[in-house]
């Protein structure tokens, strides 16, 4: 099966959005609009939801008051986390500089019936931007477990902790659109990596990461409001990972013998495109693309999907044209962000 390469030409009434996810870009009809988003690194991990999200307490935070809210944020988690056999308590609150940080420590000795159960500490980072008027939220990764006989507990912590806080300084406020290098994520945010995060070696958490590994990883999801979506995932496998990406490249390849497909080049990455009927909808067509040529330990061969569905009556301007072409004429629109991939793109991914 073979769909068009070229972008179907655009009705004049019908208005489209560039929007940026990582370290590239693309354009949706104006209705799609950010549903949810993410970007995590060894360090850390951050979600972005639509703006009028009230239901969420995390990601990106506005208003006066948007300090108390991250703090009822962080006491929520560990209150539901706080049992009889599972006490938590603060060790760190400091919410004095721009960057700040509360950790609380989770006794897991009686819920897991070991004395030396190792220590838990659960790091929470806010990145405050006053002139915005804007702060985020910023989850910690490289923070957890600790031997119960380490002697220098606190020391270890510190030492993850500051490593936690010089990836999280990369975190910028930039209003989109712009041409900066590294993670551009919704809502105006930035990861100014303009080389990718590698796993060091030391006293950090790192048994999950070969040393000198890459590791990126992002996405984000539109919606419409009614029966058309769409979404986008980045992940960069890193050195130790190879058996995890040969998987996911076999799914797909299993797939293809049941699925029509067909191949196709997206921001000049090879891949296949899965186009099926919708489910519900006669004129609803469900896709997915998904990169053939990804490689491990690779920013600019990072493994990438897109999935969604479109429902051509949502949108009555792009008549005549199907969901189908509507589907490619979408992927099309996904480029390499302009400088998005500056001090990457000389990795020889191995």
């Amino acid at each position: 099966m073979t769909y068009a390469k070229e972008i179907p030409p655009r009705p004049a009434g019908m208005v489209f959005t560039k929007h940026c996810v990582g370290r590239f870009e693309f354009e949706l009809p104006q209705e799609m609009q950010l549903l949810t988003s993410g970007y995590g690194q060894p360090q850390f991990f951050i979600n972005i939801y639509h703006q009028d999200d009230k239901a969420e307490k995390k990601g990106v935070i506005t208003g006066e008051h948007r300090l108390e809210q991250w703090l009822a944020y962080v006491e929520e988690l560990r209150s539901k986390e706080t049992t009889k056999y599972y006490p938590t308590k603060y060790v760190i609150k400091e919410l004095e500089p721009e960057l700040k940080t509360v950790v609380y420590y989770k006794d897991r000795r009686r819920l897991m019936q070991e004395p030396d159960a190792e220590h838990y500490f659960a790091a929470f980072f806010f990145k405050d931007f006053p002139e915005q008027q804007i702060g985020i939220s910023i989850d910690g990764r490289a923070n957890e477990f600790i031997a119960r006989n380490a002697p220098n507990v606190d020391e270890i912590l510190q030492q993850r902790l500051q490593w936690m806080r010089q990836a999280i300084e990369k975190i910028e406020y930039q209003p989109w659109p712009h041409k900066q290098a590294g993670v551009c994520l919704q809502r105006n945010i930035l990861i100014a990596n303009s080389q990718p995060p590698i796993t060091p070696s030391g006293p950090y958490p790192t048994s999950a990461y070969k040393e000198g590994s890459y590791h990126e990883n992002y996405g984000a999801e539109f919606f419409n409001g009614k029966d058309s979506l769409f979404e986008i995932i980045v992940n960069v496998y890193g050195k130790d990972q190879g058996k995890a990406l040969k998987e996911e490249l076999s799914r797909y390849s299993g797939m293809m013998a049941f699925f029509a497909s067909s191949k196709t080049k997206v921001a000049g990455r090879e891949g296949r495109l899965f186009i099926s009927d919708g489910k519900y909808s006669d004129t609803q067509r469900e896709f997915t693309w998904v990169s053939t040529d990804s490689k491990i330990n690779s920013v600019r061969y990072a493994h990438m999907e897109i999935s969604g569905k479109i429902e051509i009556e949502d949108f009555p301007a792009m008549a005549p044209m199907n969901a189908t072409e509507m589907i490619v004429g979408l992927l099309k629109s996904v480029r390499v962000r302009e400088n998005g991939m500056q001090g990457v793109t000389q990795h020889r991914p191995q």
